[in-house]
Order: structure tokens, then sequence, then C-alpha cells
């Protein structure tokens, strides 16, 4: 082991790249149609593209769903500034960089988490991400775990981590409603850690989020006619796309019982706060992981909660689970770390059934190609034009520019 710790130190830059060649096969074998034809996905054209196209540098100032969006508008931006034909490639290409800068997060020497090259590998291997992976649409999902490994990450020491960390936090921080719920976590990190650094990326998640905060309040709420809270279902929801999703993989009931869904909700809950508090290495950090994990949960449910029927549903709203399920593989794996042989064993196991389970449904259909291309010319030209994109019912309605 001894003489092993200097090679690494020496390759590291390949080591490195080689383990974010493999999670970017990963992700070419799970949505290889995005690769080969990239195309939009729901938001990515129907609200990213067409106010990049119809606002300009305004777009990024609007607010979707209550909160701002800044990366995905900043990439919008970056796609009108090249031929339409390629924007979709754009999109998708953004977005893998993206992914692969949250894996790579975990290959620092900083993140406390090991083996480093496993949380890569879980980033692009999270089972509920249908939805996710490759679209900037829900790249903020997976900016949220990004978020998470800043927090348990050591000290920014030189001006490059420095810059990196505050840049990260505050583009993160005003993409999606995340910064409002990390705050209460970043302070407490800052009252451990006592540090400059510390006080000062967390001033800036506390001044992104109340941004966001003040951006939500002022979102008129939206009550469904018949605005019935299944609060029971809230639990199935939770059994059914976290134990039941990781643990029985292909095999998950897509609608499970009362019964069922609440023993897995049990498995779940004591699983995942075992995993943060237990003592043993990285207390501290897996104990920040676990509030994340609390809020991200709490915050979702809410959302959904006048659908917590669907959302118990496999498939139904994957974006909400990812970034909980990714917490759960990361505390996973942060057992080897422990001292305990048969802690290290329970949890190899625990982590070799997710992969047998999950393999089968790693990999997607493709989207239905409608064709952008076919588009690209009279978008160029400045013509009106409804452009049709996936999900089906979703559409671009592109004004005339003359």
């Amino acid at each position: 082991m001894g003489r092993m710790v200097p090679f690494f130190r020496r390759h590291r830059a390949f080591l490195i790249g080689g383990v974010l060649l493999a999670c970017a096969g990963i992700l070419y074998a799970r949505k290889p149609d995005m690769f080969q034809r990239p195309q939009f996905w729901a938001e990515d054209g129907g609200l990213f593209f067409l106010q990049a196209y119809t606002h300009g540098w305004s777009s990024v100032f609007e607010s979707y769903a209550g909160y701002f969006l800044f990366l995905p508008r900043m990439v919008a931006l970056l796609g009108q500034a090249f031929d339409p034909v390629w924007a979709p490639g754009i999109y998708v290409g953004c977005s893998l960089l993206l992914t692969l800068w949250v894996a790579a997060r975990t290959l620092s020497d900083r993140f406390p988490i090991r083996p480093g090259f496993a949380c890569a590998l879980a980033v692009v291997l999270v089972p509920d991400a249908f939805e996710v992976l490759l679209s900037i649409a829900n790249i903020q999902w997976i900016l949220a775990a990004g978020l998470a490994t800043v927090l348990i990450s050591e000290d920014p020491k030189t001006l490059r981590q420095k810059v990196h960390d505050s840049l990260a936090v505050v583009a993160i921080g005003l993409t999606g409603p995340f910064s409002v719920l990390f705050v209460p976590v970043f302070v407490w990190r800052f009252l451990a850690r006592r540090s400059i650094w510390s006080g000062l990326i967390g001033s800036m998640v506390l001044i992104a989020g109340a941004i966001q905060l003040s951006c939500i309040l002022r979102h008129p709420a939206t009550i469904p006619p018949e605005g019935t809270i299944r609060t029971l279902y809230g639990g199935v929801a939770i059994g059914s796309r976290l134990a039941g999703s990781l643990l029985l993989g292909k095999w998950v009931p897509a609608a499970p019982g009362v019964f069922t869904g609440l023993s897995l909700a049990a498995i779940s809950l004591i699983g995942a706060a075992w995993l943060a508090v237990r003592p043993g290495a990285i207390r501290r950090p897996r104990m920040w992981m676990g509030l994340v994990f609390v809020a991200l949960l709490a915050g979702s449910l809410y959302r959904c909660r006048f659908v917590l029927p669907e959302l118990s549903h496999a498939g139904y709203g994957a974006r909400y689970f990812f970034p909980l399920q990714l917490i759960l593989l990361w505390l996973l794996i942060s057992v080897f770390q422990d001292k305990r042989r048969l802690h290290r064993m329970v949890s190899g196991s625990v982590i070799a059934v997710i992969l047998i389970t999950n393999i089968p449904r790693l990999s997607y259909d493709a989207l239905i190609d409608l064709h952008w291309n076919d588009y690209a010319a009279r978008i160029r030209a400045g013509e009106a034009v409804v452009v049709p994109i996936n999900p089906a019912g979703w559409g671009i309605p592109l004004p005339s520019k003359h």
C-alpha cells in the first residue's frame, strides 16, 4: 500500500481523467441517442431556448416555478451564439460537462468520502435518472448534489480553489431552490469550523438563498381544484422511490401497496439515519449530508403534496429522487472508511444488490426523433414556426423575427 500512494500521486491527473472518461462512457451506454442525435427535452426548448431566442440576455433574470435558473439560462444564451442546428447538441454537451464536474468534485483531495472513484461513478449510476441525465432542463437536480460536495469538502487553501468554490456556490445557489434548503447546514458548517472561508462560502449561499426565497415568496401559489393532500402516500413514495427503487431495482412494484410502501419507507429512513450519524470516520460531514437529505426530501414532498399517490409510482417525477438516491449511495460508500469489517462487508453487499437489481433498467429507450435539423433552416431564417420536441405534446412556438 505504501508504494501505491506515490504512484497515485504521480499519475493523479491520468487516473482522474480515466474515471471521468468512464463516467462519460456510462452516460453514453445509458442514453446513446442523446450523443448520436441530441434533442431537447421539455423545458430545454419550451422554456430556455424559446426565451433566450425571444428575450436575449434579459431571459437570465426571468424566474420559472418561483426561482431563478442561472446556469440553464446561460447555456441557452450560449446556444443562441451558434447556428440553430447545433442548439440541442450544445445543451446536451453542457449538461454532460456539468454532470462530470459533480463527479470530478468527488475525486478532489478535499472531498472526505472514499473511495472517490466510487462516488464519481455513483453520480452517473443513480437508477431514477431518465429525465435528469443529459438534460439542461433538470441539471439543477444534479447540481444540488454538487452543492453538497462543496458543503462537506475541506475549506479551500489555494487561490484557484477559493475562486472555484466561490463561483460554484454562487452559480448553483442561483440555479434552483436548493440554496434555500442548504442555508442551515452551511451555517452549522461555519459554527463548527470557525474559519474565514467557511463563513464567506456560507454567506454566499445565504445571499443566494435569500434571493431565491424572495422570488419564491412572490410566486403565486397554484392549488389544484381538488387539492387534497393524501399524507399517507408521502410515506409510500419515500419507500417506493428510495429503498424500493435502490434495492429492488427493476422489480420494484409500479404502484406499491400502503403496507409495502411504508415498510420500505422505514428501511429508507432508518438506514439513512444510521449511515449519517453512526460513530466512525468523517461523522460530521456525514451528518451534514444527512441533514441535506432531510431538507431535500421534505422540499420534494411539499412540492408534490397534491400528487403524492402519483409520486409513489415507479418512474413518476424521477428528478425529485435523483439527489436523494445519490446521497444514499455516497453514504453507503462512506462505510468503506469504517474500521469494522462487518460494516464494510454489509455495505459492499448492499451496493452489490443495488447494482445487480438495477443494471437491467439503467439504459433507457431512445427519444422519438423529431428531426430538429428539418426546422433549423426555418429558425435560421427567422420564420414563425412551432417545433415539436420530446416528450409528446411539447413544442417551441417561435415567433417571426421579421
